[in-house]
């Protein structure tokens, strides 16, 4: 992470199982590591905005302005990978993120609020890869694996029996409910993204050119859908209301909504290294399939509605979550570098000691288009510098009898400044108060440590 975060020629260790598993067929002993990484976001503040405030069913002069935080949770997790090479050929590897928080959050957002949706919820889910690699010829790496996000299907069957009685007055109303949930089922059911890589190692043909390897990977597209299922039935009893007769009547609503969550796109990455005894360096150029992106907005899919009192048509039922965006692909390009800045022989029982330094960046366009009046969502292009710097010595407590490196890294990401511009002749739900101009940009920084080990 101190190189860019990248690497598909360059990996050759239990990472591998996530950015290409080409690479674990070319591990030379095995290998594990786990390590901790928090990432803080800085963006910037949002007007005052048109809402509803009061709830009184119409956006006027009347509500109060809405002060909204555009401002995502901070993520902090660990991160940890195991690889093994299996004879002179194969390799596996592990390689996964958990969030210290939650194992997994779902959380959809309204768009016609300002909202960053990029950074809201995909640091909040755990990722898992598991790998395979192999050597098919001299030369030539491959390598499958899977990376697992669950799915997930909720059903909830319901009743709730209303209650309006009038005093011996005639003047007020006393109203009471009973909710009863009769049935909560939620499933959930494991979904993965295929991964696929290829390396080539010209090393292996020829000395002129040990070191370089040119290398791709294909990380397929995977989300985590979730079907609601609502059967709701609203008894209502009044008594004593007035001039009316008492009477009880029912509403039945049978409803299903549509949620989907961390969309994983297609991506296809190819990329170059080269190392060397002392340093070592890559580039990685992506694609990302964005223009088939779902976002995790809540969406009504039917809805059955029945009222003795009145009839409510089956398309009479809106969705009000309705909105325009477009998405398109992206192609991003990172790099790294890596030196052996110290390497020194110790008579001691470190035996030695290396010290490695890195550093990287990398540039990731928007996959944001043009949207509609409806939605207020805000992404833009970032860029991100990052450094690094490792320490490898002999286990000193002779517990493994392998060498222990010591990792820490830092990221900086500039998110580009600009302003999403929202007209309305009245009162819009989600448009400024005051100008025509929501404001977006800032930054996120990443810092995080790591220890891993060689064993025999």
């Amino acid at each position: 992470m101190g190189m860019g975060g990248g690497g598909v020629a360059y990996v050759d260790d239990g990472p591998s199982a996530m950015i290409n598993p080409a690479g674990l067929s070319r591990m030379r002993q095995p290998s594990a590591g786990l390590g901790i990484s928090a990432a803080i976001e800085s963006f910037k503040d949002v007007p005052d905005l048109w809402w509803d405030t009061n709830r009184d069913g119409s956006t006027d002069a009347n509500d109060p302005p809405l002060v909204y935080d555009t401002g995502v949770d901070d993520a902090i997790g660990m991160h940890f990978f195991f690889g093994r090479h299996i004879g002179e050929k194969f390799g596996i590897g592990i390689a996964g993120y958990l969030p210290v928080n939650r194992l997994l959050r779902l959380e959809t957002f309204e768009p016609s609020l300002p909202t960053y949706f990029m950074y809201d919820n995909r640091t909040q889910r755990y990722s898992l890869a598991i790998s395979v690699g192999g050597r098919i010829v001299k030369g030539l790496h491959v390598g499958v694996g899977v990376d697992f996000v669950p799915r997930a299907k909720l059903d909830i069957l319901m009743t709730a029996d209303a209650q309006f009685v009038g005093d011996e007055n005639g003047e007020n109303v006393i109203g009471s409910m009973i909710v009863d949930v009769h049935e909560l089922s939620v499933d959930l059911v494991p979904g993965f993204a295929p991964i696929v890589g290829i390396q080539l190692a010209f090393g292996e043909w020829t000395d002129a050119l040990d070191g370089l390897v040119v290398a791709g990977s294909y990380r397929g597209e995977v989300g985590l859908p979730i079907e609601v299922n609502l059967d709701a039935q609203v008894n209502v009893e009044i008594t004593d209301v007035g001039d009316l007769e008492p009477f009880v009547t029912a509403l039945v609503v049978d409803a299903g909504l549509g949620l989907y969550d961390h969309f994983v796109p297609r991506t296809v990455t190819t990329g170059v290294a080269w190392k060397a005894d002392r340093w070592g360096v890559y580039g990685d150029v992506k694609w990302t399939d964005w223009s088939r992106m779902v976002l995790n907005v809540t969406r009504l899919t039917r809805a059955v509605v029945e009222a003795p009192l009145v009839d409510v048509p089956e398309d009479a039922v809106h969705d009000g979550n309705q909105f325009e965006a477009a998405f398109h692909d992206t192609v991003s390009a990172r790099a790294g570098v890596e030196l052996i800045a110290v390497s020194k022989e110790l008579d001691t029982k470190w035996k030695y000691v290396k010290v490695r330094v890195r550093a990287g960046g990398g540039y990731e366009p928007t996959p944001l288009g043009e949207q509609g009046v409806t939605s207020s969502m805000i992404d833009t292009d970032r860029l991100y510098g990052t450094v690094g710097l490792g320490v490898e010595t002999m286990d000193p407590l002779n517990l493994i009898n392998a060498p222990v490196k010591f990792d820490l890294f830092g990221q900086g990401h500039l998110l580009t400044s600009g302003a999403l511009v929202r007209e309305a002749t009245e009162p819009t739900p989600g448009y400024p108060r005051e100008g025509t101009q929501i404001p977006y940009g800032g930054f996120i920084g990443v810092f995080g440590a790591q220890i891993g080990f060689d064993y025999h």
